[in-house]
């Protein structure tokens, strides 16, 4: 089964006021390279600062735009990753380690919401 893994960075790493230490980025690489040659890993990227970004909600019958950044660090996510899992206790697995990646790497407050993809296209 395929599952959605969004991250969430603590307050501060979106508004560059608490900058991502270096040890992480330094053992990101090896982690997503074994995480791969798994399998378990099928797609994953950072996303820029949500002060490039744009939400489009519909309201009242009208699509509307927000301009970032977005005010709140829990509606802002950082980065996600599409994993291959037999099970969600597999899944969530998957998803403690990589918290405990950032933990041991110093960046403590993270938060990853894993979802099951329910159907989808590949094109």
């Amino acid at each position: 089964m395929r599952y959605f893994m969004t991250i969430i960075p603590g307050e501060g790493y979106d508004s560059g006021a608490r900058p991502v230490p270096q040890e992480i980025m330094d053992a990101m690489g090896p982690y997503i390279e074994k995480v791969v040659a798994s399998g378990a890993l099928i797609s994953t990227g950072g996303l820029q600062r949500s002060s490039g970004a744009r939400r489009i909600a519909g309201r009242s019958g009208h699509a509307v735009t927000t301009d970032g950044p977005f005010a709140e660090a829990k509606e802002v996510i950082g980065g996600y990753a599409v994993i291959e899992a037999p099970d969600l206790a597999a899944a969530e697995k998957i998803g403690a380690e990589f918290v405990q990646l950032h933990i041991d790497n110093h960046m403590p407050d993270i938060t990853v919401e894993i979802r099951q993809i329910d159907g989808g296209y590949n094109v």
